[in-house]
């Protein structure tokens, strides 16, 4: 609010159990989604998949004993930047600052889009193509992988999914990278499999972005666009 990104502050849109996600107003009526990161601190398989291989947390290195929740808030701010760089649908960044992140809300009035588990009347085999557009443009235009996708954290808002929930996401050139990308998209075919789509597309996705992260996505163009 000081810095004049915040109107005002609304009610709470959603709660887990590292963040509180609030609904607000830009000084200029847009809605606005106001997450923020709850304290919690390093264990040790943690440091692995937030700092290490992610230069752009380089400074957070020196501190490793630090607490997430202000490094969770900058690396979702930072990888929100780079999917809309790639034209990945995902919320619009707007700032960042220490615990929390300030994004474009994903709704209207005040109400949440559905999140893909609990969405009405989804039309599955248009949105699995949408889907599956969005995990290649995520992996190879963005270079990254989210870590932790699932039904539960893409959003349906007007036909489209959007990908949420990125601070633990990583670059495609992280050690873990191939392992968090096949759980990502395990567990988005299962979800389609339960609605009755075949599972062969993912399949033939996997396929293809395991052997293009394997390869460095050398053969890719080259993305220093992306540097955020």
């Amino acid at each position: 609010m000081n810095h004049g990104v915040i109107a005002k502050l609304q009610h709470p849109v959603k709660q887990g159990k590292e963040s509180l996600v609030l609904h607000a107003l830009a000084p200029d009526g847009r809605e606005l989604a106001v997450k923020v990161h709850t304290s919690k601190a390093f264990r040790e398989h943690e440091r692995k998949q937030y700092l290490f291989g992610d230069w752009r947390l380089r400074h957070a290195k020196r501190h490793i004993t630090q607490r997430t929740e202000a490094i969770g808030a900058e690396k979702e701010f930072r990888n929100l930047c780079r999917l809309e760089k790639a034209g990945v649908p995902a919320p619009h960044p707007v700032s960042f600052y220490e615990n929390i992140v300030v994004m474009s809300f994903i709704g209207r009035n005040g109400e949440a889009a559905s999140s893909l588990n609990k969405a009405e009347d989804l039309q599955c085999r248009k949105v699995v193509e949408k889907t599956l557009r969005a995990i290649k443009g995520l992996v190879l235009d963005a270079r990254m992988v989210h870590g932790d996708l699932s039904p539960y954290n893409i959003l349906l808002w007007k036909k489209d999914p959007y990908s949420i929930d990125l601070s633990q996401a990583v670059l495609t050139t992280h050690p873990d990278a191939i392992r968090l990308l096949e759980r990502d998209i395990e567990r988005v075919e299962a979800f389609f499999s339960e609605q009755g789509i075949h599972a062969e597309p993912f399949r033939q996705l996997s396929q293809e972005l395991f052997e293009r992260v394997g390869q460095g996505l050398q053969d890719h163009p080259d993305s220093t666009r992306l540097s955020g």
